[in-house]
């Protein structure tokens, strides 16, 4: 009975692991004022939240740390009076031992110069050093090395003549132990972001504008050693774009990094470009191990990603409009590849209260049992003389679920919450019916290829009555539903996997 009693108090937590709680939630943290989520830190006991706002009415932009727990319930937030550029933090990270928080940012004070503060794990303010050289303007992105060392990314430049990136070092105290410039010329550069490797180098990835062109962008990788010594500078892309998606960077559990940032799927000169996203696996030298280019994700602008525990890499950003409709939206996705690149899902999601409000997810991460978290906001209502945006978080299990068994579905998450719950509304919706009203054939558009067994579509009367049952084919995104025959009327169109109804939708047939 003993050894029972220990097998059953091994496996409790070991069982908790394997079921991946989810929720789908808004925060209204600044009762009323407009917000946004910019990026998070997972730990055991919960998730910190990045967020921002305007916290005056002269639209002074005011960080805030928001710290919820691992099922979404919100412990606390602290609004800092700091005058901060573009609402937020731009970055920030929880040290190893989980017992102190750094930021990185830019004072907007009247030498406007970059910033490393540190916290404590409730959000109170221990320290906060800036730092000054010609041209310095922002701190983009902070990570801390294996010896407990601070570096930083921060942008700087002269407007009409150059930005560069410059890579600082500083201990836990904030003093600075040294700093390297990396790019110094006509072109802009943007975006800088770092990873760390194993040896303790440094991989810093950005993007610069080009001169031949008013929108062409060049996505760069510097490789620095731990002392700060340049080792390489490389320019792995030069495309002809409009949008601007970021450089991502990420280091890979068994050696070397990924990096992700947007292209140009139609590459045809003179035509506005769709983007889609691009994964390159580098080893440690810069060298290409592979690359994948999702060219039939159409306009679907790659805003972050992470490496996961087990070497998948998780994407996130927005994808525009699905279908004919007006009434079709902007949308969120987040997709998983493998190790190698392969894609394993990929899903959407949408506010229901005000779709066409949707935010692209600004940022992904791997939660502490294995499931995954997006950040982002969403208008709760049209209010005046501005909208309102809220504070958005969704998490899901592995496979990007938010029910159980998700497959192909868009999630549409709704601000309104269910009373007595804390829960807010969810509707899965796999497809979109047009012309509603028909006088002809209805044309059914899956807003993912269709993934699950037995699909088919069937049609009710209002009598209950089956007039029309079509089968479907695993794979397909599209199907044509003849009415020739039906009389006029009021129909139920339902969409069914073995049986099983996954959505129904109200249809007219015109005479």
């Amino acid at each position: 009975m003993k050894n029972f009693t220990i097998l059953a108090l091994w496996l409790l937590p070991n069982l908790l692991l394997l079921s991946q709680s989810t929720f789908h939630r808004t925060y209204d943290l600044t009762n009323g004022a407009s917000e946004n989520a910019y990026n998070m830190t997972i730990t055991e006991d919960g998730i910190y939240v990045n967020c921002g706002t305007w916290c005056d009415e002269d639209f002074t932009f005011c960080p805030i740390l928001f710290k919820i727990n691992n099922s979404g319930d919100s412990l606390w937030h602290r609004q800092y009076d700091h005058d901060i550029q573009d609402f937020a933090f731009f970055d920030y990270i929880i040290d190893s031992n989980e017992e102190y928080l750094y930021a990185c940012g830019r004072i907007e004070n009247e030498d406007k110069l970059p910033f490393i503060a540190k916290m404590d794990i409730w959000g109170d303010t221990l320290w906060l050093k800036t730092y000054y050289e010609e041209y310095w303007d922002a701190a983009f992105d902070i990570e801390q090395d294996q010896e407990g060392n601070l570096v930083a990314s921060v942008n700087g430049g002269s407007f009409g003549e150059f930005g560069n990136w410059t890579v600082i070092k500083t201990d836990s105290n904030g003093e600075m132990l040294w700093s390297t410039a990396i790019e110094d010329s006509v072109d802009y550069a943007y975006e800088g972001r770092l990873a760390i490797l194993n040896d303790g180098s440094i991989m810093l990835a950005f993007y610069s504008g080009l001169e031949w062109s008013n929108y062409g962008r060049a996505y760069h990788v510097a490789k620095l050693t731990s002392e700060g010594e340049v080792e390489w500078v490389r320019t792995y892309d030069e495309v002809d774009r409009s949008d601007d998606w970021p450089a991502l960077i990420a280091p890979y559990p068994d050696g070397g990094f990924v990096t992700g940032w947007a292209f140009d799927t139609i590459q045809q000169p003179f035509v506005h470009p769709d983007e889609g996203p691009l994964l390159r696996r580098l080893d440690s030298d810069g060298e290409i191990i592979w690359e994948y280019k999702y060219l039939d994700w159409r306009s679907a602008g790659i805003m972050n990603m992470t490496v996961t525990e087990n070497g998948d890499i998780v994407m996130c950003g927005l994808a525009p409009r699905a279908g004919p409709s007006s009434e079709d939206s902007d949308r969120a996705w987040m997709a998983r590849v493998s190790g190698d690149g392969e894609l394993l899902w990929k899903r959407y999601y949408q506010g229901l209260d005000l779709p066409s409000d949707t935010r692209p997810f600004n940022a992904v991460a791997e939660a502490s049992d294995g499931g995954l978290i997006a950040c982002s906001y969403v208008h709760d209502t049209y209010a005046t003389p501005i909208p309102d945006p809220d504070v958005w978080l969704v998490k899901t299990d592995a496979d990007g679920c938010i029910t159980p068994g998700c497959q192909d579905s868009i999630l549409y998450v709704s601000v309104e919450e269910i009373p007595g719950t804390g829960e807010t509304a969810l509707k899965e919706v796999f497809f979109k019916a047009y012309p509603n009203p028909a006088r002809g054939p209805i044309q059914v558009e899956f807003l993912n290829a269709i993934r699950y067994e037995e699909p088919a579509l069937r049609l009710f009367n209002l009598q209950g009555q089956q007039v029309l049952h079509q089968r479907l084919q695993r794979g397909a995104q599209s199907a044509e539903l003849s009415t020739s025959g039906l009389p006029g009327g009021l129909y139920i169109l339902q969409y069914t996997s073995a049986g099983r109804v996954l959505q129904q939708e109200k249809v007219v047939k015109v005479e």
